[in-house]
């Protein structure tokens, strides 16, 4: 039986209102949980350990996040992703046609209820 404890997920964010809720909410499943808030350190941190889903925001200091998903596409191509943005919203398709491998998209805000459900669909853990 698969379990979040198994998982480590790392939270990609800039905005520390957002990143503090998104820690207590994956901390409290049972999640190991990292966190970041550019595309230089999720690329550091993506090539330290072992993380198993990467929920990011796309619009984040010191460099575009844009340019992380071909490094992603690259270097870690098994690796399911997670966007929550406010910002392109049409980008969805876009991806797809790059060869980007992401698993979910959601526009800000998003239900915390519903982006912990995904990570569970993601990552096939079985339901509390």
């Amino acid at each position: 039986m698969r379990k979040c404890s198994d998982f480590t997920i790392l939270l990609a964010e800039d905005n520390p209102g957002i990143k503090d809720l998104y820690v207590k909410a994956f901390g409290k499943e049972g999640y190991k949980v990292l966190t970041c808030d550019n595309a230089a350190s999720i690329m550091a941190e993506l090539n330290d350990g072992k993380v198993d889903l990467l929920v990011t925001d796309l619009e984040m200091p010191a460099a575009n996040t844009l340019e992380l998903f071909p490094f992603l596409k690259k270097e870690h191509p098994n690796l399911p992703v997670i966007i929550v943005t406010g910002h392109y919203v049409d980008l969805q398709q876009d991806f797809l046609a790059r060869g980007y491998k992401i698993a979910a998209f959601f526009n800000k805000p998003t239900d915390l209820a519903v982006l912990k459900a995904k990570a569970r669909e993601i990552l096939k853990i079985d339901a509390p």
